[in-house]
């Protein structure tokens, strides 16, 4: 989850917030290109691989709800979707050898914390710098879990190409809205005093 220099943002109002979500993007990134070009993947590897994002990525949304500044009802929420993300984790983990149940989990999960990072960036704008682009960003996940979850995917093949690009494309993104706002204005230095001589 999702002043100068970042400053009001819900990641670096955490202690390690913002490396937090810049480490999950990554490996987001990572694990959605190999799931999408990987050739032997078989459907327990997957349930594993999906299994462990969806439980890093519910510890990195419960680690934001403990310590950001956020009103509590909000709080409350993105520490619900953390819960849910682990439970949906749980469930990848426990198999069922079943692509459509797969792609569901995560199609869940994805809609959940969308909703859930919009509903955030929407209600509390005062305290969230960027809050436009985290609410854009929020409703994007959101349609691409509902495009998951509507979809009948029931091939292995087609489940890593759909959900690997999205996860691969979502990480991205969530690594660019880190960084926005990271660096600050640029400070122009004062230009030096040239002494005026007295006549």
């Amino acid at each position: 989850m999702p002043g100068n220099g970042g400053e009001g943002r819900v990641e670096s109002r955490v202690r390690g917030g913002r490396e937090t979500i810049l480490v999950v993007g990554v490996c987001s990134v990572a694990l959605g290109v190999l799931i999408a070009i990987w050739p032997e993947k078989t459907v327990p590897i997957l349930e594993l691989l999906f299994g462990l994002y969806l439980l890093a990525n519910g510890a990195a949304q419960l680690w934001l709800a403990i310590g950001a500044r956020f009103a509590l009802p909000l709080r409350v929420l993105v520490f619900v979707s953390g819960l849910l993300s682990i439970v949906l984790a749980v469930l990848c983990l426990r198999g069922g050898n079943s692509v459509l149940l797969l792609s569901m989990w995560v199609g869940l999960s994805w809609t959940i914390r969308g909703i859930t990072q919009a509903t955030v960036a929407a209600w509390d704008d005062e305290q969230l710098s960027e809050s436009l682009r985290h609410e854009l960003f929020g409703l994007f996940t959101m349609i691409v879990g509902i495009v998951v979850l509507g979809l009948p995917l029931e091939e292995l093949g087609t489940l890593g190409v759909v959900v690997g690009g999205c996860l691969a494309v979502l990480g991205g993104l969530e690594i660019a809205l880190v960084g926005v706002g990271r660096a600050g204005p640029v400070r122009v230095p004062d230009a030096p005093r040239v002494p005026v001589p007295r006549s």
